[in-house]
């Protein structure tokens, strides 16, 4: 249990759960649209199968991998600009020692 609330307590992991469902949800719509579309013989009977559910699948494994891509890089972006605020505050802490030790000596 505390392994699910330490997971949902980050939205990220959250949000990329929900989108890789979402992609998994789409290939599952175009297996369903194939057998569906699979066992009609006349074309006018599997074009729906094809339109609403290939389509749609397609659709949706498409959108999920495309935000899953910003999410990836929303994340390492966040880690990038964390790292280079701990580099300006040590580099300001090292300024504020030198310029306390450049006091001292004069």
């Amino acid at each position: 249990m505390k392994r699910l609330r330490a997971a949902t307590a980050d939205p990220w992991l959250v949000s990329v759960g929900v989108l890789v469902a979402a992609v998994g949800a789409g290939f599952v719509a175009m297996v369903l649209a194939w057998r569906g579309a699979a066992a009609r013989i006349s074309v006018a009977e599997q074009v729906p199968f094809v339109v609403s559910g290939a389509m749609g699948g397609l659709a949706l494994v498409a959108f999920a991998l495309a935000v899953l891509v910003v999410q990836f890089r929303r994340r390492a972006e966040a880690l990038r600009r964390a790292d280079l605020d701990r580099v300006r505050a040590a580099v300001a802490d090292l300024a504020a020692e030198v310029r306390g030790e450049a006091g001292r000596l004069r």
